[in-house]
């Protein structure tokens, strides 16, 4: 952990505050962002590289949306939500020697932010803002909403909470004034009633190839969207890790999911695509189970390396 909580809880309730999120944000980038422009108001939410369709979603119900230009960040405290880079950002132009970062992914290059709450032992970037708010007694329903949907959304249903993540989960659900029910209750209806992405979790099926190691089964499909709909659709149907891939201009991008038996035994998907994005020009990182990677090549040749990596690193492994 490092960063100075309370000099950045100042920073942030100062404002006015321009807040950037990473290339399509996902639930957590974009609950821990909306939650801070909530709770501490007088923000913008940027997002040159675009947001998640579920990202939307939380935005949607919020009435809200986050700007794609740089332009009406000017002379604000710059905030970064999820990222601590450009290269996990997926984009270039923020100037990081004004930055305040605040993210829970292991560093796979040096945070060149003067202020940041780095802390890779968090479940997600949520925890780390409510950890920033102080842990107040009371929020409002909107900032508890966004804080639990990062939190649910990057633990898998709390599947991978610690037991910092449920009391912290605790601790929101009392502020606010929500029950866990509330929040699941929209994950389920956005899943259930989407019929774009339970058509890509059945493409995602249809065209799934499969390798066993051992006890260990790897799969791997491609599909034109909704990535990670495709991987957990692979993991519930008995795969240890998936990776999914859709053809992008010019390049792939590659999402990959492992269960908690895969990360108990070393499967570290971030890492993996961290290094695997030196061979393609492009960017990857994430965490054990979740993880993001994008380049330019063959989608299909990268698809086989993940798969090829993914069973080498749990060769000889035992499940427990």
């Amino acid at each position: 952990m490092s960063g100075d909580i309370t000099r950045i809880a100042s920073l942030i309730e100062k404002g006015p505050n321009a807040i950037f999120l990473h290339s399509n944000a996902d639930l957590d980038c974009a609950g821990a962002a909306l939650a801070l422009a909530v709770h501490y108001g007088n923000s913008s939410l940027h997002a040159p590289a675009g947001v998640s369709h579920l990202g939307k979603k939380l935005m949607a119900r919020f009435g809200t949306d986050a700007v794609p230009d740089f332009d009406s960040a000017n002379g604000k405290n710059i905030l970064v939500v999820d990222a601590q880079s450009d290269s996990s950002l997926g984009y270039g132009g923020v100037d990081w020697s004004l930055a305040t970062v605040i993210d829970h992914h292991s560093q796979t290059e040096k945070c060149t932010a003067p202020r940041s709450f780095l802390d890779p032992k968090a479940t997600s970037c949520c925890e780390l803002v409510w950890e920033i708010m102080g842990r107040p007694d009371n929020i409002g329903q909107e900032a508890g909403f966004a804080l639990m949907a990062g939190i649910i959304a990057d633990t898998g249903h709390l599947k991978r909470g610690t037991a910092r993540t449920l009391a912290n989960a605790s601790e929101i659900l009392a502020a606010s004034g929500l029950c866990l029910e509330d929040v699941q209750a929209a994950f389920e209806s956005a899943e259930d009633q989407d019929i774009s992405k339970r058509i890509s979790r059945l493409k995602g099926a249809q065209r799934m190839r499969f390798e066993r190691i051992g006890e260990w089964v790897v799969a791997a499909t491609e599909t034109g969207a909704f990535e990670s709909a495709a991987c957990h659709a692979l993991l519930s149907i008995g795969a240890d890790v998936a990776f999914a891939a859709s053809r992008k201009e010019g390049g792939f991008r590659i999402t990959g999911r492992a269960n908690q038996a895969a990360c108990i035994a070393g499967m570290h998907l971030g890492e993996m695509f961290s290094a695997v994005a030196a061979e393609c020009d492009g960017e990857g990182g994430g965490h054990d189970g979740a993880a993001g990677l994008t380049g330019s090549g063959d989608a299909e040749a990268f698809l086989n390396i993940c798969m090829v990596r993914a069973m080498k690193s749990l060769k000889g492994k035992e499940r427990q």
